[in-house]
């Protein structure tokens, strides 16, 4: 995901919500609108908010969180999967495009982090615990698969992230009343009404790296059992919005990497070898995809490089990242006092992806390969998205237990209620086409 824009902005105290930007926010009475994606609303008196299945929403107080611990005692892949997703997506989300070695040195894992960076405006639509287009998207493509199934076209999809978008604007206090979900690069131009898909496509076809929306929300794909028909899946998430070699690829691996680890218990040791074997026979084999996952499949585990990566050198972080400090991201204010330069992941397709699988096929755990994507720098919302989502999916989360989450990222994080029932929506239909 790229840089954020400005958001739309209400009167409000940015004190509620500078540590925990959710509990103490009031919830204001909220008119309903219809579903757009195949969930009715329930009616309610005038004085009820949104239900939070229906809408993401934070828990407010001790009973809510407490139900979050009963609800995931039910283990299923695609829910642990969402809120992995989610939790990765919701903790990098603060400090996103912030430098590597700004990030080492000042983040912890028991509590949000604070980045200097951030701007106080943001503290409203960016409060502590939501989640962005990392996962809203990934939502989006599962609902738009229920729906239309696995004759899902590029225009279906988009019709989906669109209707997952204008949800947004829905969600309760601590949200501005309307606005929008944090996040989006491009696409969000095309979500106003301001430029036409085509234009979009345009854009991201000619640049040398394409931006990484195709992997970043490829994760349901993995659960489709044919393989052709994953593959045209694959292809039709790259080209609705990018396409691109390397973005066709990207989206591609991203999928195949995660169905290896999550839907046929593949030792995470083999990951980049499948994948790029899968990806060689594939329509969309792509030589600079090909030769980046061979380097990265010959390098070194990353707990090598010490603790929060103190003796990863230059040269590892460039191979991972690209060159460093990072040139699109030139005017990024980073560090401590806003005069570092940004060393880390910039948002493009095959970094991101080929990243994913690097930390994947070393992880030792849920919170190991949070700190590591994390550790990274950049846009480490993407990267931890989509790490914990795998993760989530193969060996779950653990939370509260040694080496998994810690609760809180659950009790706090916008949308649980939401996801698990969305997450519900697509096992069922799963498990009809497998009838």
């Amino acid at each position: 995901m790229g840089p954020r824009r400005m958001p739309r902005l209400v009167v409000l105290s940015a004190a509620l919500v500078a540590s925990h930007g959710f509990a103490t926010l009031w919830q204001k009475p909220f008119l309903r609108r219809s579903s757009r994606h195949g969930h009715a609303r329930r009616a309610s008196h005038e004085d009820e908010g949104p239900l939070p299945e229906e809408v993401p929403q934070f828990a407010l107080n001790a009973k809510a969180r407490a139900k979050r611990r009963k609800l995931l005692a039910r283990n299923s892949k695609a829910t642990q999967l969402l809120i992995g997703d989610a939790i990765g997506d919701a903790f990098g989300a603060i400090i996103e495009m912030q430098d590597a070695y700004w990030i080492r040195s000042s983040v912890n894992f028991d509590s949000w982090p604070k980045n200097p960076m951030r701007r106080t405006q943001w503290d409203t639509n960016q409060a502590c615990g939501m989640y962005t287009d990392d996962c809203e998207m990934t939502v989006g493509l599962m609902n738009g698969l229920v729906e239309h199934g696995l004759d899902l076209r590029e225009d279906d999809m988009l019709q989906a992230w669109q209707a997952e978008w204008d949800l947004a604007r829905e969600r309760p206090r601590p949200n501005p009343p309307g606005a929008e979900r944090s996040g989006h690069g491009s696409i969000k131009v095309y979500f106003r009404g301001f430029r036409n898909i085509e234009e979009i496509r345009r854009s991201q076809a000619c640049k040398e790296d394409p931006g990484n929306a195709p992997p970043m929300r490829a994760l349901p794909l993995a659960f489709i059992d044919d393989p052709d028909t994953r593959e045209k899946l694959c292809i039709r998430n790259a080209n609705s919005t990018h396409p691109h070699p390397r973005a066709l690829a990207a989206s591609f691996i991203m999928a195949e990497g995660a169905r290896f680890m999550m839907m046929e218990d593949g030792k995470k040791s083999q990951v980049i070898k499948e994948c790029l074997s899968r990806l060689r026979k594939s329509s969309v084999s792509n030589a600079a995809t090909e030769e980046h996952l061979e380097r990265l499949d010959e390098l070194e585990d990353y707990h090598s490089f010490g603790h929060r990566f103190a003796e990863m050198s230059p040269d590892v972080l460039e191979l991972l990242c690209g060159p460093q400090p990072c040139p699109p991201a030139a005017g990024l204010s980073c560090g401590e006092d806003g005069k570092s330069r940004m060393n880390g992941l910039w948002s493009d397709a095959m970094r991101t992806s080929s990243l994913v699988l690097y930390l994947l096929k070393h992880h030792r755990g849920p919170l190991d390969i949070l700190r590591a994507a994390v550790d990274v720098g950049g846009d480490v919302d993407s990267a931890a998205a989509l790490c914990l989502g795998v993760v989530g999916g193969s060996s779950g989360l653990k939370l509260g237990k040694k080496g998994g989450l810690p609760w809180f990222l659950v009790e706090e994080l916008e949308g649980v209620e939401y996801l698990a029932a969305r997450a519900r929506k697509f096992e069922a239909w799963i498990e009809k086409q497998q009838e």
